[in-house]
Order: structure tokens, then sequence, then C-alpha cells
């Protein structure tokens, strides 16, 4: 997901910091060779940051919008730990805040509100997994869903009726199943060590738009009475603003996850399967979504209006990713 929250690594280590910044004397082969990749690394996020253009908005935090979406997590009284709340408040508000800065309050408020739900599922998986499989159930049968979070999620779809397009409420409410599904994929597959396979390209390609819920967070920017009813354009446009919403958290989250050691991510099993580098696959990523940047600003060259909502939302989803203390970017030093 492009919503990976919880909680904050630990502020207690330096250790990128000191890998790109070494004391003098004799270094290992090991720790030279990590050196050097961390540069790349570095090397590559600025060459992004450049290409794009990256003018960072500043945006400011909603003082309100955070009170209010606590308050409706705590009203869920679900037992999660005021340590859980204040990370997906953190995360959801954020990602509202600058992705999202040009939406009515209501509307903020709600797209905060999934995100939260979403980065709920997220952490589901790592202790409940079984409870991701019965969404799918619910939705072909209306078998129950034992989780409270979930179901109160999914009783909650037809709010985005209230607030978007019909059609756009119907793909926001489908790949949000998808999403769930997906998540559920990552777990089953990972907890058996299924390994993926050399030639699965499209595997990779195709869990990824699942978990990412790209779509939904690219039809979010289009509330309902933007334009008139029948003015579908943005439609043709919101594929390559989904690209983005996951390939830019997949490489501006690839230095933590390098420093890390996690492997369970996109870059790692796209590299599996197309048997490349995973530095390889950030840099084909990264000529990828500036491929999208240009043929988005190809397709709205004669509308202002649409033109300012993407590249509006694309400042403000990379100053998220930049500002979120999950990715340590503050260690690289990027000047920006």
């Amino acid at each position: 997901m492009p919503l990976q929250a919880l909680p904050p690594p630990s502020t207690g280590t330096d250790s990128g910091a000191k890998l790109l910044n070494p004391s003098p004397g004799n270094l290992a082969t090991g720790e030279v060779q990590r050196i050097h990749l961390f540069s790349e690394i570095k090397d590559i996020f600025r060459d992004f940051l450049s290409r794009l253009k990256y003018q960072a908005p500043h945006s400011s935090i909603n003082t309100q919008l955070r009170i209010e979406v606590a308050a409706e997590i705590e009203s869920w009284k679900a037992g999660l730990t005021p340590t859980f709340i204040d990370g997906v408040t953190d995360t959801g508000c954020g990602m509202v805040e600058s992705a999202y800065a040009h939406l009515p309050y209501k509307h903020q408020f709600l797209v905060a509100i999934y995100a939260v739900y979403l980065l709920y599922v997220d952490d589901l998986g790592q202790h409940k997994v079984d409870a991701l499989g019965q969404v799918g159930r619910w939705l072909a049968a209306r078998e129950e869903v034992s989780d409270p979070i979930l179901k109160r999620m999914v009783a909650k779809f037809d709010e985005m009726y209230e607030y978007f397009p019909a059609l756009s409420a119907d793909l926001i409410n489908a790949n949000i199943v998808e999403g769930i599904i997906g998540r559920h994929i990552e777990c089953v597959t990972s907890n058996t060590g299924m390994v993926v396979g050399s030639g699965a390209t499209l595997y990779a390609t195709s869990l990824r738009l699942k978990t990412g819920i790209g779509a939904a967070f690219a039809l979010f920017n289009f509330p309902k009475g933007w334009r008139h009813p029948d003015d579908y354009y943005y439609l043709q446009v919101s594929p390559a603003i989904e690209h983005n919403i996951c390939a830019i958290n997949d490489i501006l989250s690839f230095y933590k996850e390098t420093l890390e050691g996690e492997t369970d991510n996109y870059v790692h099993t796209r590299a599996a399967a197309e048997s490349k580098e995973p530095l390889t696959v950030v840099r084909e990523l990264v000529e990828e979504t500036l491929d999208n940047i240009h043929n988005i600003e190809l397709l709205t060259a004669a509308d202002e209006q649409l033109a300012m909502i993407c590249r509006g939302h694309l400042m403000g989803y990379v100053e998220f990713n930049l500002r979120a203390k999950r990715y340590r970017l503050q260690e690289l030093d990027l000047e920006i």
C-alpha cells in the first residue's frame, strides 16, 4: 500500500547517516559496498526530484482534521492502542494535508478516514489474516465479517456515492475491496513461503495495483460536482495517477527498505520476476513515472483546471512521502 504507516522507526539509530558519512579509517569491503549503494540511491532520488521539477507545496497541518479523525477512531471502541491511533492519524491526515488540499473539508475527512481503514487492513494482515478473506465472501454472499473495523468499513461503502460521482464511487469501492484481497494474497503467499519465479512479470504488477489501491486514491481527486456529470475525461488521466501513486511510494521508500533489509515489497518482487537487481528496477520505475507524468501533462494541456489538480496532487503526494518519518529520507539530506 502507498500508506505504510506504523509505527515510525526508532530515532535512536542514525546508521543510515553514518553510512553516508563514514568515519575515516579502514572499512570492510561489505561496508564500502553499502556506502556505495546508499550513495547511488541518493543520486537516483535527487535526479528523480529534479526531473519531475519538484516544488514543495509546504502544506500546513490541519489541526481540526487531526482532532476529528482521532476522535472518530476512538469512537470505534475497538481496543486500538494510543500509539496506533496516533500513527494512523498522522499518516492519513498527513497525506490529505499534502495531496488533497484542493478538496472540501468533508471530503478530506472521508479520505483520511478511509486511509486509516486501509492502514488498519495492512496491519491486520500481520496477525489476523483470515479476517481479510471474509471481505470477498461478504461481497458475494453477505457472509458476516467478524472483525469490527472491517465490518464498519464495508458497511459504509454507500457513503462514497454522497461524495463522488456514481461511476467513480463504484470504482473506488471496487478498488478498496480489491486492495483488501491483494493484502490477503500478500499474507498467505508470504506465510507459505511462495517464491516468485523468474518470468512472473505480470504477477508483480498485478499484485501491486491491488495492494496500492491507487485507483481509489486517484479518483479521490475528483469529487461530485467538480465538473458537469457527463464529463468523464478525467477517467483517461486517472490510470496514470494510479501508477504514480504506487510508483512514487515504491521509489521513495526504497532507501528505508534497503537500510532495514526488507525484501517483501514490489521492487524486490519485480526484480525476482524479471531477474534484475532491485536498484535497476528502481531506476526503471523512475523512468516509467516520469513518462506517466509527461503523459498526464499532454492529456491535460488544454484543460487548465484538470492540469492544476493533477500537478497539485503530484507535488503534494511527493511531499507526503518525503515528510514521512517512516522512510527516513531526512538522513539523505536531499537538499530540496
